[in-house]
């Protein structure tokens, strides 16, 4: 499961950090602090470097959050779940459960994120004047003269027609309104932005070639995800087209193997990991579904206290809060694996479990239905 810590709820809207947006915060701070504030201001010290690389970097992922906060709340508006917004190594990403219902909608959520930026970018500005010509505190004035600069680059690079950048977006929009055609339009504005990750990936070599590592390093990554998040933005309106109107009921598997929550470790290993050689199992508690034991949680337990610990003790119950119902559709399935990175999703009917549904029930459904053409 990907990992990933939830810090707040903003307008009930669960804000998450992805373990890699510590690798990239660090990775901002040090570039800042050891690269770009000492060539723009070499008076200053280098402990006040430090200060300013970490200061701008938090006020950067803020801008960020504000950036996927404002897509989010134009799509509540457009009666859009939101499941969250997840900062991590490139940035951050508003998790929406639908695609929007129209490309006029589409367009309104799409131009949200450059608009705050625009806005941040013009706050950054108009603070580094105030303090520059009342307050002039050098590190202050170059975080908000950095800040000011990064904020107009996320609205600038937004903005460029590659899907699923929002500029993507709202080219998907505009070929969707004139064609009627969502699948269409998204293979379009994908393919332009696929095009632009190749450029970067080819730029940032080139860059690293002529001695600007980090740089060029940065850039490729870039591309790199611009690339595939292109690609799969595309597979995903394909596999919604697929899978559109399929009840989960159809597709999960539910004679299901499960176990007590007052089962012992000791019998739980064997007699059911070593005997259906499963790699976790659905706990029941008194015929209600409470989570899910993994043999990742049975290795954190000492082996001799195996015969004394139940599967209640050490049943992993966060996944409850991501079941499904039988009615659901199946792209809802989808949307729940890839925002929460499981491969398997109980499905609970009345409380109760009624079965599991898999990325292997998912991928043989699409076999079949691109086999048969249907």
């Amino acid at each position: 499961m990907r990992k990933q810590i939830e810090l707040i709820r903003i307008f009930n809207i669960p804000i998450k950090l992805d373990l890699s947006w510590f690798i990239i915060a660090a990775f901002i701070s040090w570039t800042l602090a050891l690269g770009y504030f000492p060539v723009k201001y070499p008076e200053l010290g280098k402990v006040t470097y430090w200060i300013m690389g970490i200061a701008s970097a938090l006020l950067l992922f803020i801008s960020v959050l504000l950036h996927e906060l404002s897509h989010s709340l134009l799509a509540k508006q457009n009666n859009i779940p939101i499941r969250g917004i997840t900062l991590f190594i490139f940035g951050g990403v508003a998790e929406m459960v639908k695609e929007p219902p129209t490309a006029r909608s589409e367009i309104k959520m799409a131009v949200a994120g450059p608009v705050c930026s625009g806005i941040l970018a013009l706050f950054f500005f108009l603070l580094s004047i105030l303090f520059t010509n009342f307050f002039p505190y050098l590190p202050i004035v170059g975080i908000l003269k950095y800040c000011f600069f990064v904020n107009l680059v996320l609205m600038i690079f937004n903005l460029l027609p590659g899907f699923p950048l929002d500029g993507g977006r709202i080219l998907r929009a505009v070929i969707w309104n004139y064609s009627g055609d969502i699948k269409k339009a998204t293979y379009t504005a994908s393919r332009i932005g696929a095009s632009m990750g190749i450029f970067l990936i080819v730029w940032g070599f080139f860059n690293i070639f002529k001695g600007n590592f980090i740089g060029g390093l940065w850039m490729a990554f870039i591309g790199i995800f611009l690339k595939s998040a292109a690609e799969a933005g595309y597979q995903q309106i394909v596999t919604g087209k697929l899978l559109h109107g399929i009840k989960i009921s159809e597709i999960m598997t539910r004679n299901l193997v499960t176990i007590e929550d007052s089962l012992p470790i000791d019998k739980l290993v064997n007699e059911y990991f070593l005997k259906y050689r499963y790699n976790n199992y659905p706990v029941i508690c008194k015929g209600v579904f409470v989570g899910i034991v993994s043999i990742h949680d049975v290795k954190q337990i000492p082996r001799r206290e195996w015969n004394t610990v139940t599967a209640g003790k050490i049943v992993d119950s966060t996944i409850v809060d991501s079941c499904l119902s039988p009615d659901d559709d199946a792209t809802q399935a989808i949307a729940t694996m890839s925002g929460k990175g499981l491969g398997r999703i109980p499905v609970l009917d009345n409380g109760k479990l009624a079965g599991i549904v898999s990325q292997r029930d998912i991928i043989h459904i699409l076999q079949h239905k691109s086999a048969l053409s249907v």
